[in-house]
């Protein structure tokens, strides 16, 4: 069977046609990702793959990390979380630690859920009527969590979803009892809240491949990829763009597993945003009961990824003079030059101007998107907005233009919603100014660069080299503290993490300058080969092994890993059913049911039958082709007595279904 991958990343779009039973690559595509309409990336990378042979595909499995950047840059709709149930100052004392909002920001409905409904502590619903009526129209879509939803089934979050519906229409809402069962009212708030600031952006992102395929001639079934390396149908996505969180890199994982075959090392993706890195260990990456990515620590089980801001298109400032990479993607100015040549004379002028306070965040601003309702912004905003239309202008033009200053720009908002970006130079315009990457206009990236020249006083290839090397520090300061908190277990306090990268800069140092130190030789010796995926990887990789004195490897189709893991996965769905002892009975929670027993194993065979029947549900919601393969793990927490006997203290029963594609 021959299937398409497609990855849409934050910079390139790949595509590759994979044979599933040769685990063959038969033809391949690199394109840029057009962020403004991602279907003419994706049509770009489809019409450069093999004709005939895309015509014989039978599906069409996608990957993205877009998701993944919208975490990291902190961008997503408009979306209001309601926790009903929750004392707020239990979310002030645990504030920073999900990336909830401000308590200020978040709707709370008092309301005690019991197993008896007599007992139970109704929320006023005319009261929840009226503030959403007044609260609630300036979002996009509304997260539902109640606490202990397993005590009535989520009937509160129901109940809310239906009110909301009556009084607003369309709003889309999102029961956080329908994402995930877990007891983390908290987490399952996080989850739940990033699962509605999503929605957004995947639907514009699935309107893209279902344009691009109708424009091909295609008609094939859809299926994405989920952060665990395993694929969801479109539907499913649809639903539950947090399972996405981090499918691309997930599917680079994937990939550089099929391309390798490797059975032990560190897999390093380094992408246009960010760079992922996860743990092989017998030929399968170390997995995570719940993703983290920025600020955000959710219920999304997948393949433990350790994400940092990291990327050919990491935006390069100025710090008081010195050169410093930022957390955020900005577009490469060679790539911004050659879509818009009219760049190269703004370029001219910036680099010739005397600035009294000089450009420190970027060169250029464009326009990615017109919002719906202008109106929901400031006038220096929209001012913004409408200077911005007719094309990219520089910093020093928009500032002629609206007649203030740049400094005094508050851009922050337009940013964070992906109505504009900034573009500057990065470590992509150090690679045309070097010659290790040609795609794009070389003449732009050395204008970019002779800005930062006037301002650092060191020459071209100096600043090129400086970036590279900044480039390589946070890298192998970053797969330094991941390889320690897999060897010791824990996350590292912020004070020992400072330790750690005096002591990688120490040895930075020291390589840069090629001699060895007169009394102490600080050395870093890891265990774990490198694997690189992504096309920086390339340039970067061999030097941050050197410094870690280990090997690197990479494959002639690593940049085009991620639609390789994203053709080569299959479905898989999983429930669980948790099983309390209550004194001298057994309180058994799941699907929308709480049931008690006073039989052990009468509790685990019903528990067994629900789990079963939801995990079936979910991969047939998925697809209705293939053949269903079931299994049940039963998972029982015992407390340990002195005397070597153990107590039961709970039971969880996990069923698990796959599907081949």
């Amino acid at each position: 069977m021959l299937g398409i991958g497609i990855d849409t990343g934050g910079t390139c779009t790949d595509a590759v046609i994979f044979d599933t039973k040769s685990r063959e690559i038969l033809s391949w595509a690199k394109t840029l990702t057009t962020k403004s309409d991602l279907k003419i990336g994706i049509l770009n990378a489809l019409r450069e793959l093999d004709q005939e042979l895309i015509h014989k595909a039978e599906y069409i499995a996608l990957s993205t990390t877009l998701a993944t950047n919208a975490c990291v840059e902190d961008k997503g709709g408009r979306a209001k979380l309601v926790f009903m149930g929750l004392d707020p100052r239990a979310v002030t004392m645990m504030q920073g630690s999900y990336g909830l909002p401000d308590v200020r920001e978040i709707y709370f409905l008092d309301c005690k859920p019991e197993i008896n409904a007599a007992l139970s502590t109704e929320p006023d619903w005319e009261k929840f009527r009226m503030d959403v009526r007044d609260k609630f129209v300036n979002y996009d879509s509304v997260a539902l969590v109640q606490i202990n939803p397993q005590l009535n089934g989520g009937a509160y979050e129901r109940r809310a979803e239906e009110i909301i519906k009556e009084e607003l229409g369309d709003m889309v809402c999102v029961r956080g009892y329908d994402l995930y069962q877990e007891v983390n009212a908290q987490r399952r708030g996080a989850t739940a809240l990033l699962n509605a600031r999503l929605m957004p952006l995947v639907m514009d992102f699935f309107t893209s491949i279902e344009a691009s395929m109708k424009e091909m001639g295609l008609d094939l079934n859809i299926y994405v990829m989920k952060s665990d390396g395993t694929v969801m149908s479109r539907e499913y996505a649809m639903r539950r763009p947090v399972e996405t969180l981090l499918c691309g890199p997930a599917a680079s994982i994937r990939g550089a597993l099929e391309l390798t075959g490797i059975k032990d090392g560190l897999v390093v993706d380094m992408g246009g945003t960010t760079s992922d890195v996860a743990l092989v260990r017998d030929g399968k990456p170390i997995s995570s009961k719940g993703v983290r990515v920025g600020q955000w620590s959710t219920m999304v089980k997948g393949v433990d990824i350790d994400t940092f801001a990291l990327g050919g298109d990491t935006g390069v400032l100025l710090k008081d003079n010195e050169l410093i990479l930022d957390e955020r993607r900005v577009i490469p100015i060679s790539i911004l030059a050659q879509d818009h040549p009219e760049v190269i004379k703004g370029l001219e002028e910036i680099v010739r101007k005397f600035f009294s306070f000089p450009l420190t965040e970027g060169l250029y601003l464009i326009l990615m998107k017109e919002p719906q309702d202008l109106s929901a912004y400031n006038a220096k905003e929209q001012e913004v907005i409408r200077h911005l239309k007719d094309g990219p202008l520089s910093y020093l033009q928009l500032s002629q233009r609206m007649g203030i200053n740049h400094r005094f720009f508050n851009l922050k908002r337009l940013e964070n919603e992906g109505i504009i970006m900034r573009s500057g130079v990065t470590p992509t315009d150090a690679m045309h100014l070097l010659g290790d990457y040609e795609a794009y206009s070389t003449e732009a990236a050395e204008l970019g660069i002779r800005y930062l020249v006037t301002q650092t006083r060191m020459n071209e290839e100096k600043v090129a080299r400086r970036i590279y090397d900044l480039v390589i520090e946070r890298l192998m300061n970053n797969l330094t503290h991941i390889e320690l908190r897999y060897q010791m277990g824990k996350d590292y306090k912020d004070e020992d993490m400072k330790t750690v990268e005096k002591f990688t800069d120490m040895i930075f140092r020291n390589y840069r300058a090629g001699t060895l130190p007169e009394y102490i030789r600080p050395r870093l010796i890891s265990n774990s080969r490198l694997v690189g995926v992504g096309a920086p990887t390339a340039i970067f990789l061999k030097d941050t092994a050197d410094l870690m004195e280990t090997t690197q490897e990479t494959s002639e189709f690593s940049k085009v890993a991620n639609a390789v893991g994203a053709a080569a996965g299959d479905i898989v769905t999983e429930y669980t059913v948790v099983i309390r002892v209550a004194g001298e009975e057994y309180v058994m929670s799941g699907g929308d049911v709480t049931k008690v027993f006073e039989s052990y194993v009468e509790a685990v065979e019903e528990a067994e039958r629900i789990a079963v029947a939801k995990a079936e549900e979910k991969a047939r919601m998925q697809t209705l082709e293939g053949v269903l393969k079931t299994t049940v793990d039963i998972d029982e927490d015992k407390f340990m007595l002195p005397a070597g006997s153990s107590v039961l203290i709970s039971t969880k029963v996990t069923a698990n279904v796959q599907i081949m594609i």
